[in-house]
């Protein structure tokens, strides 16, 4: 396989970019800053870009680096693996092919740990129930090993890995849910090599069986699942880079899908990520594309017809973007990540679907991703954060 190109979007050798000479100046209604460290290094790193002078009703104290060395970090999210009710981390480092998770040790300590040191360009991962059996698992893509797996947790922690497909060509996103409505979890990809959504489907002893959605999803960055058109099954959707396409496959009910293009025009195409925005009773969808630069999100107007609503135009190098009540007024809201300019923020939804942009941090060089979770059980959602030319993972603790 050959190495995608940096206008792909996302290079498997991810060379030290060319920084941004000039960075844009954010003005900020709401700035936040971010929480302390791996293994009690209790040092917080202040130098976030962040004043805590202008936080609002949501503001972050600084930011606690948990890692300096997850070598081209992409994801970081967290759940409780070993059973003690509070949450542990995972994250995936391309250059060195590992998945770690880390341990939470309690009062912010954490100990790294390695899942899979054998995961080639080790790149997306996610976390859920995948065997139904009461404790929380991991799933990861390999994307220099052209696999997708999953680990099966023992309930403390002890993971054994579990092959889902070793000839996926590019890696790039994988989803857990229940795709056929048979009450066991199947899994949704997309392949960015191999130009292909497609869907596994678990029969019921968690072996899977890859179902191919579509081959023309040129340079497949995300898919995602939802009930889009509210018939009662679960539908697709993908974000494909090249042709600047965020498209939704319509389920029949019977898992035969019909492509339907909402756009050709979200340049670079990056993230999809789905949420009932408006609160109208059906789903939208959240998006990131990374060559304009923009955050936006699709009105759906019913019977799968979507209508553009810009966020952000001013995310550089856009990249994701995932739904989250960050502020838990009942309204969905965007947590973004965009690489270019260092930047993860969320967009506060005013409950209509008009936005104001928050600053999480914004000198994380490389943004790459943000998830959402309540880490210390405060009943305040916080920030993880992976930071790809830093090699970093940081975590934002809310006020």
């Amino acid at each position: 396989m050959a190495y995608p190109t940096t206008d792909a979007g996302d290079s498997r050798q991810q060379s030290i970019r060319t920084r941004l000479t000039l960075k844009t100046i954010l003005v900020l209604v709401l700035l936040m800053l971010v929480p302390t460290t791996l293994s009690a290094q209790d040092q917080p790193v202040n130098d976030n870009g962040t004043d805590q002078a202008d936080a609002g009703p949501v503001a972050f104290k600084p930011r606690q680096v948990i890692d300096t060395a997850v070598f081209q970090a992409h994801v970081a999210v967290a759940a409780d693996f070993d059973g003690d009710s509070d949450m542990d981390i995972v994250a995936t480092d391309y250059k060195r092919h590992a998945v770690y998770w880390y341990q939470n040790e309690g009062s912010g300590r954490f100990t790294k740990k390695v899942l899979d040191a054998n995961l080639n360009g080790a790149y997306p991962a996610g976390v859920g129930d995948v065997d139904r059996d009461g404790d929380i698992d991991v799933m990861a893509g390999g994307y220099l090993a052209d696999t997708f797996a999953w680990y099966e947790n023992n309930g403390r922690g002890v993971f054994t890995r579990r092959n889902i497909d070793t000839n996926t060509n590019g890696a790039h996103s994988i989803v857990l849910g229940d795709v056929d409505g048979d009450r066991d979890n199947d899994f949704v990809t997309s392949s960015q090599d191999a130009n292909t959504i497609a869907w596994y489907e678990n029969d019921g002893s968690n072996r899977f069986t890859r179902r191919v959605i579509d081959t023309g999803a040129i340079k497949a960055k995300r898919a995602d699942m939802a009930d889009l058109d509210g018939d009662g099954d679960q539908d697709i959707i993908s974000a494909s880079f090249k042709i600047h396409e965020i498209a939704w496959y319509e389920n029949d009910g019977r898992e035969r899908f019909t492509k339907r293009v909402i756009t050709k025009t979200a340049k670079g195409a990056y993230f999809v990520s789905p949420a009932d925005v408006d609160r109208d009773g059906d789903i939208d969808i959240f998006t990131a594309s990374r060559r304009n630069n923009t955050i936006a999100w699709y009105r759906n107007d019913g019977g799968g017809r979507f209508t553009f609503q810009v966020i952000d135009n001013n995310a550089l190098g856009a990249r994701t973007v995932l739904a989250v009540d960050m502020d838990r007024d009942g309204d969905i809201d965007a947590l973004a990540a965009s690489v270019d300019d260092d930047t993860v923020a969320w967009h506060r939804n005013d409950g209509r679907g008009n936005f104001t942009k928050q600053i999480v941090d914004r000198n994380l060089d490389g943004a790459y991703w943000g998830f959402a979770i309540d880490m210390n059980k405060d009943g305040k959602l916080d920030v993880l954060s992976a930071a790809n030319r830093a090699n970093m993972v940081t975590l934002h603790i809310q006020n």
